[in-house]
């Protein structure tokens, strides 16, 4: 559903009328703007986003909060949907459709009462699942490749070829990336993943910080911070 149709602003009225944190938003396309903005309150950005959750787990008309959900998330999506593809190296049609499949499932289960910041939550869970889901696949059809090649052939020689270090290229990366981030947590605390963001993914300050409830400004000064902290000791931490 559309969110400019005359049933979509029918919805939104009825629904606005309930729920006093939608009073400063007289219609769909004001709190998408609000949502998608560098300034404003990432808290308040993050109980707006907590309730079309909620809407949408109720199954309360959700087709028109599941269109909100998404172009309120849409930068942080956007930013996903970049990094996927250039992974992934799939058709941008089964990127998005891996995507959508994704951020659907993550938004009926997630439970609320155990996410502190909701944009973060649903945009990174949805990117860290596409990525496995792929990974499981490359994973099968290595094994269906190798289970044929077998059969068909005497000895252990598969007859399909199968570009194995792609796959272990997908788990290296993220295994170099993990370990990465845990050498780096105790030095730079609770700027770490904003810094594997920008600097590992090669996110720019305004995905990143549309990822964490940040203004580009902020999620750039919170990066030099902890750089800032690196350089000072540099002379007392083993090179990585």
């Amino acid at each position: 559903m559309a969110i400019r149709t005359a049933e979509a602003r029918r919805v939104y009225r009825l629904v606005r009328r309930n729920w006093e944190a939608l009073s400063d938003f007289e219609q769909p396309e004001d709190l998408v703007s609000f949502l998608t903005a560098r300034e404003g309150d990432f808290r308040v950005k993050d109980r707006l986003l907590a309730g079309l959750v909620m809407l949408v787990q109720m199954e309360a008309t959700d087709r028109f909060f599941v269109a909100l959900l998404w172009l309120g998330l849409w930068p942080g999506l956007d930013g996903v949907y970049r990094r996927c593809l250039r992974r992934m190296k799939r058709a941008p049609a089964d990127v998005v459709s891996s995507i959508a499949a994704s951020f659907m499932s993550l938004v009926a289960r997630v439970s609320l009462a155990n996410v502190q910041r909701v944009a973060a939550t649903l945009v990174r869970s949805t990117e860290r699942d596409v990525l496995k889901a792929w990974r499981k696949e490359l994973e099968e059809e290595h094994q269906r490749a190798l289970l044929g090649g077998l059969a068909s052939v005497d000895g252990w020689a598969p007859s399909v070829l199968w570009p194995v270090p792609f796959v272990s290229q997908a788990r290296s990366f993220d295994a170099e990336v993990e370990e990465l981030r845990a050498w780096l947590l105790p030095l730079t605390g609770e700027e770490t993943d904003l810094v594997v963001s920008v600097l590992v993914h090669e996110e720019d300050y305004a995905e990143a910080g549309a990822s964490f409830g940040l203004a580009p400004a902020a999620a750039r000064k919170r990066v030099q911070r902890a750089l800032g902290r690196l350089r000072k000791m540099k002379e007392k931490i083993p090179r990585k």
